[in-house]
């Protein structure tokens, strides 16, 4: 072994990650045998480790996409509440030309818990998601945990439940229910299952956001920071213990270690062995092997050991935020206290860690979730020897005592809910303060690299001359040099959102956003988490204007969700939504790019036919966004204009439907790009195959959201199409923005 084996291996994950199989990552691996030496060993190692664990990742056949098929297989993990369902992973056993795990949704089914072994009868598709600069990626997240189609149960006399849950899932789930009987109508009862067994789905909104405000989000997961705390406690009970009453011929320091290792395996079970608690059983147990058989191995030898063993256990580790910030925050607490004479008080030293964290982590916050939160470390001084050091014992003790003592177990837990409940009181005055989250622009890589290397000189023993040079590495990403179009250039980007629309038009200083998509559930709509987190990417904390073209869902449902991140004026067609009525000859010119709306006036047509008509010209052509419109509405525009409708990007009309796109209408636009905004296989068959024919028969060349995720389209000084999924039409991705686009982070309390 050598050191940095861990960082090596895993640079060369991210190598195969980036180039993937192909000539880039051959001359990769090239160089690294070139310059030789075990790390180059290690280097290349971990490129072939990943592209194997690729080349064995066997996703649902698209030939085979909404088909029905008979499944038999195991329910890994509890399932997520759904409004009218649930939604939970499968194991698959049979048949064996299916992926291994599925993401299933079950509506109107029975209650399912961990460990069940079902025959269903499901209908998959492979994994996918919406593709938008600054957003979630669905499919890249469901690749990362393995999850190789996604689908739904269809209702069939052959479901049948063929074993009920047996061994740890049995106890899961006996314990489960516990838990919810004895803290029915607890406040913040749901967090005492999350904190015993990783089950969040009893956690509400308010909640979420009480933890996001405050940057405390991470204390209801069941992660490294209460694994280590929970085996700390064992290891000094466990030896004090033995000294006290065991025998001499047995090492304390060897009960105290199994005792902590026992319990941290045990704590890693009961929440079903999750990514980050086997992340950190590893890093634990490196740790207690080192300590125990008194080897000259230092903490960085031991994460750097650690790490090795994750991207061995799992390949696609590196593709989940949690790795980083788990491997990050041990890193940012060895530097903050490492090189002292004597050790520190305890509640020094937390505060010291809880200080080193905010700077230390928030460059990697802010690229991974668009937010830092200010009052983080006042919040995790409080809130983390409060959870780690007597809520999670309580919670775990009342595990331990339920098949002894179900009454004092009860207590236990009910006591545990109670001490939430202060703790919340006192994170929503903290969240009063109004100083809790702030958002910024997505930074580069080079920001974030710059930042880091500046904490790291802020961080060094006092004497060391020029300390406050660091804090200049931190300008690039306090203050970015945002990418905004040059003075008469327009950039138009149609978002991915599924059957539905949203387009942001942005100009030098203004920015405008016409429809807002449609409102997914509760927990997810298209304005907020795609509209509104495709504008904080582009680093806007304003809006300027807010066109809804009519009032149907799939354009209108996310306005509120937009409007609670973006307050903005809104103009629209539809009375009830409209504070500015859309009218023909409404226009305005922002930097040197001219806005003009050519629709609705007033006639007795339809809703689709009203809808809010945008053109957007520059000296290199023009942008039409048409809403819904249909054949009636385009003759009346025709005939309003005289045919002077021409641009060089058209937004297909009414998602590409056979009611409109008429061939009069398109000949006066004569697009050189139509840009179709429709959902993965809609229900509605949009764009129709005769309309797409009709526009190629223009010369025109059409793209789909569905197919390419986000289409972005540059106008002024020059012309340029770019799509998200599948690369770029004009030139292919940069290595920092391949890069950037790796990691996927489920945005908190989202259920997808």
């Amino acid at each position: 072994m050598c050191d940095q084996a861990g960082l090596a291996f895993l640079l060369g994950s991210l190598a195969a990650l980036v180039f993937g199989p192909g000539p880039g990552l051959a001359v990769v691996v090239a160089a690294a045998l070139l310059l030789g030496g075990i790390r180059g060993g290690w280097f290349v190692g971990g490129c072939l480790w990943y592209c194997l664990a690729l080349w064995g990742w066997a996703p649902l056949p698209q030939a085979l996409e909404g088909r029905d098929f008979l499944v038999q297989g195991r329910v890994m993990d509890f399932p997520r509440r759904l409004p009218h369902g649930q939604r939970f992973d499968f194991k698959v056993e049979s048949p064996a030309t299916l992926p291994a795990r599925l993401r299933l949704s079950w509506y109107g089914g029975p209650p399912l818990h961990p460990g069940q072994r079902w025959r269903l009868k499901v209908r998959l598709k492979p994994p996918r998601g919406f593709a938008n600069p600054g957003g979630f990626d669905y499919g890249r997240w469901l690749f990362a945990r393995g999850i190789g189609a996604t689908g739904y149960v269809r209702k069939s006399r052959q479901n049948r439940l063929l074993a009920p849950a047996a061994g740890i899932d049995a106890l899961r789930v006996r314990l489960a229910q516990a838990i919810d009987q004895a803290v029915r109508g607890v406040p913040h009862g749901g967090i005492v299952a999350a904190l015993a067994l990783g089950r969040r789905d009893g956690i509400g909104e308010e909640e979420w956001r009480m933890l996001r405000a405050t940057g405390t989000a991470h204390l209801v997961a069941i992660s490294g920071l209460h694994v280590g705390l929970i085996a700390g406690l064992l290891l000094g009970l466990g030896r004090r213990l033995w000294l006290w009453r065991g025998s001499a011929r047995i090492d304390a320091d060897a009960v105290g270690a199994w005792l902590a290792w026992s319990g941290a395996l045990g704590y890693a079970a009961l929440a079903g062995f999750s990514l980050p608690t086997r992340r950190a059983l590893l890093m634990l147990t490196v740790a207690l092997l080192a300590w125990r058989w008194r080897r000259a191995v230092s903490p960085w030898r031991g994460l750097d050991l650690a790490l090795l063993g994750v991207c061995l256990l799992d390949p696609r580790a590196p593709l989940q935020g949690g790795f980083w910030l788990s491997f990050g925050a041990v890193a940012w607490i060895l530097y903050a206290l490492q090189g002292r004479r004597r050790p520190l008080p305890r509640w020094q030293s937390l505060l010291k860690v809880q200080l080193a964290l905010l700077p230390g982590l928030a460059p990697v916050g802010l690229w991974l979730f668009g937010q830092v939160g200010g009052l983080a470390p006042l919040a995790n001084f409080i809130a983390v020897p409060l959870v780690g050091l007597v809520v999670v014992p309580l919670v775990l003790a009342g595990c331990a005592l339920h098949f002894l003592m179900p009454d004092l177990a009860a207590a236990a837990w009910q006591g545990a809910a109670r001490l939430l409940a202060a703790l919340f009181e006192g994170l929503a005055r903290l969240a009063e303060i109004g100083a809790g989250v702030w958002h910024g622009p997505a930074p580069g890589l080079v920001a974030v690299a710059a930042a880091l290397l500046g904490t790291l000189w802020l961080l060094v023993p006092r004497g060391m001359p020029g300390r406050w040079l660091g804090a200049l590495l931190w300008l690039p990403l306090l203050w970015p040099s945002l990418p905004r179009p040059p003075a008469g250039e327009v950039r138009v980007t149609v978002l991915e959102v599924g059957q539905g629309l949203a387009v942001v038009a942005e100009t030098a200083s203004h920015v405008l956003v016409y429809d807002t998509g449609p409102r997914f559930s509760p927990r997810f709509d298209a304005g907020r988490d795609i509209v509104a987190a495709y504008l904080r990417h582009r680093g806007w904390n304003r809006l300027d204007r807010i066109v809804i073209s009519h009032a149907d869902r799939d354009h209108s449902g996310g306005l509120a969700g937009l409007r609670g991140r973006f307050p903005a004026p809104v103009w629209s067609s539809a009375a009830a939504l409209a504070e500015v009525p859309c009218r023909r000859g409404q226009a305005w010119r922002w930097d040197g790019v001219d806005f003009e709306m050519l629709w609705p006036v007033d006639a007795p047509l339809g809703e689709n036919d009203r809808s809010c008509v945008l053109r957007i010209a520059t000296a290199a052509g023009a942008v039409l966004l048409p809403g819904d419109l249909e054949r009636a509405g385009e003759a009346a525009l025709l005939a309003q204009t005289g045919g002077e409708l021409k641009a060089r990007v058209l937004v297909a009309p009414h998602h590409g439907s056979r009611t409109s796109s008429s061939p009069a209408f398109l000949r006066a636009v004569s697009p050189d790009y139509v840009l179709v905004s429709s959902g993965h296989r809609n229900r509605f068959g949009f764009p129709h195959p005769e309309v797409v024919a009709r526009y190629r028969a223009l010369g025109a060349k059409v793209l789909n959201t569905a197919e390419s995720g986000a289409i972005q389209v540059r106008l002024g000084r020059g012309f340029r199409v770019r799509t998200w999924r599948g690369g770029d039409l004009s030139d292919d991705a940069g290595l920092l923005e391949r890069l950037e686009r790796l990691v996927q982070v489920e945005p908190v309390g989202i259920q997808r």
